[in-house]
């Protein structure tokens, strides 16, 4: 599932990466006709963000993270996958927070009761997160704001996966990843 998932996540992200420079290159070529797309900006902004947060969950899920491993080298094979385990458990909570959290601030169930009146469920939570509407495009910020609880997701299945996969990995195969990943980066 974490495998077909971040197939999707490179798949969105090169569609991304595609748009956001023909997206300022359109704007700087209006700006240069003297003829400004001022929402573009906007719409490039919040595509950097999608971006940013696509990128972590496949970062996630492909292990492909800068690591200190000063302590994980020093100790013995034993060690190091319990250590990993621990980083993964830690990852796996941040994430699962991270949804949870997302979860608190949408708020589904009561948008839900107030039968998606968004005004009726401000009035009665107090959370205007359904209501504010972008500078300069005129949509509704939540809409672009639904990539946290996206990722949150994801990337708790990536985690979950990866946490999975350490406990079932035996030792050496950890250390090979590890003496792996440090001849990749050039150490």
């Amino acid at each position: 599932m974490s495998d077909a998932i971040g197939r999707g996540e490179r798949a969105v992200l090169r569609a991304l990466v595609v748009v956001l420079p023909l997206m300022i290159l359109v704007n700087v070529a209006g700006r240069a006709l003297k003829m400004p797309i001022f929402w573009l900006d906007e719409l490039a902004v919040l595509t950097m963000v999608w971006l940013a947060m696509l990128g972590l969950s496949v970062t996630l899920q492909t292990r492909e993270a800068v690591a200190v491993t000063l302590l994980t080298d020093l100790v013995p094979e034993g060690a190091r996958k319990a250590l990993r385990c621990a980083a993964d458990l830690v990852v796996l909570g941040f994430a699962v927070a991270l949804l949870v959290l997302c979860w608190l601030w949408f708020d589904p169930l009561a948008l839900w009761r107030s039968g998606f009146d968004v005004e009726a469920f401000a009035a009665g939570s107090f959370n205007y997160v359904y209501q504010e509407p972008t500078a300069t495009l005129g949509v509704a910020k939540f809409w672009f704001w639904l990539i946290l609880p996206l990722v949150a997701l994801t990337s708790s299945i990536h985690a979950l996966a990866n946490l999975l996969d350490s406990l079932r990995a035996p030792p050496r195969t950890l250390s090979a990843d590890a003496a792996q990943a440090t001849a990749g980066s050039g150490e």
